[in-house]
Order: C-alpha cells, then sequence, then structure tokens
C-alpha cells in the first residue's frame, strides 16, 4: 500500500474516534466549488445536424462547449467567490473517467460541498422530439465515495458516515438539485418542453461522487429547435437559466 493510502487510512480511523455530528449532511454543505462539463469534444462530437440554415454540420460538442464558457462568465461575474472547474476549456477529448475524476478529486474547502454540471444537446430518431430534460443519477446505484483517491482534505466530511447513510444523503440532494434545476430552467426558457427529470444510469452521474445533473438542452433532431440552438442569443439565455439555477443550489 503506497504512504497515500495510509494516510487515509490513518484519517478514517482518527475521525473514527471524534465522529462528525450525525446531523452533519456532506451533500447539503454550502456549495464552494462547482464543475462545469461540456459534454462531448475531440474526436467525441456527440450528436450533429445539417440544415438548409446552417453552414454545412454543426456538432454537439461544439455549441454545449459555447454554453458552458458562457455559464462560466455569468458565474464568475456574479458569484466570484465559488470556485470553478471547467472539465474541458476547448475542443479536446476528454474520457469520462477523466470527466468525473475531476469531481470527485477536486480539494473543497472545510465545510463545504460541490456540484457537477454536466452540459448536453439531445437527439432523437424522431424529428418530433422537442424539450429539455434534468438526468440524475438511479437511487439504487450504489457509488463509491470515499477511497485512496479521496483528497485527504475531503476526507473529514465523509469519514463519520458509512457507504449506505453516504449513498442515501447523496441520493436526497440529488433530487433536491435536479428539481431547482427543472423549476429554474421551466421558468426561463419560457419556449421550450419541459420533459421532467429522469433517472438514468449514465457513468459521469454515477462516478463524480458529488451532487450532479446532466442537462440535456434541446434537440438538434428538431429543425426549430436546431434553428433556436445555433442562435447565440438563444445559447446567451440558456447559459443564464442554467447559472440561475446553480446560484439557487449554492
Amino acid at each position: 500500500m503506497n504512504s497515500r493510502g495510509l494516510t487515509m487510512i490513518f484519517l478514517v480511523l482518527l475521525l473514527g474516534l471524534c465522529p462528525l455530528s450525525a446531523s452533519n449532511d456532506p451533500f447539503s454543505l454550502p456549495v464552494s466549488t462547482v464543475i462545469l462539463d461540456a459534454g462531448h469534444g475531440g474526436r467525441d462530437p456527440g450528436a450533429s445536424a445539417s440544415y438548409s440554415f446552417t453552414a454545412g454540420s454543426v456538432n454537439e460538442s461544439d455549441l454545449v462547449l459555447d454554453i458552458t464558457k458562457r455559464v462560466y462568465a455569468l458565474l464568475a461575474l456574479e458569484r466570484p467567490d465559488l470556485h470553478l472547474v471547467m472539465t474541458r476549456s476547448d475542443d479536446t477529448y476528454i474520457s469520462l473517467a477523466q470527466r468525473s475524476k475531476v469531481a470527485y478529486t477536486t480539494a473543497l474547502p472545510p465545510q463545504s460541498s460541490a456540484l457537477f454540471v454536466s452540459i448536453h444537446i439531445n437527439s432523437a430518431q424522431s424529428s418530433e422530439a422537442t424539450g429539455f430534460e434534468v438526468l440524475t443519477k438511479r437511487q439504487e446505484k450504489r457509488v463509491t465515495l470515499l477511497d485512496e483517491h479521496t483528497p485527504a482534505k475531503n476526507i473529514p466530511l465523509f469519514a463519520s458516515f458509512s457507504a449506505l447513510e453516504l449513498n442515501r444523503m447523496l441520493n436526497q440532494r440529488n433530487l433536491v438539485v435536479a428539481k431547482t434545476f427543472e423549476e429554474v430552467l421551466s421558468q426561463r426558457m419560457l419556449t421550450s418542453r419541459n420533459r421532467g427529470i429522469k433517472e438514468r444510469d449514465l457513468y459521469v452521474l454515477n462516478a463524480s461522487r458529488v451532487p450532479s445533473v446532466l442537462l440535456e438542452l434541446g434537440f438538434l433532431s428538431n429543425e426549430d429547435e436546431a434553428r433556436a440552438i445555433i442562435s447565440p442569443a438563444w445559447r446567451q439565455q440558456v447559459a443564464l437559466a442554467i447559472a440561475k439555477a446553480i446560484i439557487a443550489c449554492v
């Protein structure tokens, strides 16, 4: 076992002697850190579409990167106290494991929590599909929350709880966060159909180990929505909605 693993075990044993209050849910602490994940990138363009009003094919990876950068800028302006992290800032391929690792290896200030927001645009075989949806991990999916990859600064947040308790509290917080996003997006994306909150067995939602949502903001496969999505004004409006939802969760 390496020295990092021994250090973690020592801290867990030490904290076991002085446990945190059972009411101190680590996932409901004030949010200090927001991880913004622009889906796809590089050799993975995500969904794509081509219409008479587009200059060739448009790719999900480019559109969500633009939206994510806009969210980052809005949050940096309105909430400079937040630590903002982007899993990618250019057209680079980032694996799902790498994206999740950014979330669970980011050290948090004492008595604070993090939020992971993955931003996507949808596509479907039917051109009739429209609207946005908020995805969260499946309740029954158990995830690892404390191991040798956990930053030493984060261990005190989790060490006094069992794996079952941590998963239960994470599930509860995920539902609160998802509901907040659904409400804010439905209030601000007035021309978009609200497809609701859905549980999904998705790698980034399971492996990020922090309260997380994956947003599908519209369908490139629908011509009307695609026309809106390629508009910078629409993307700015959506970025503002996402930023407001994040602030509401903080």
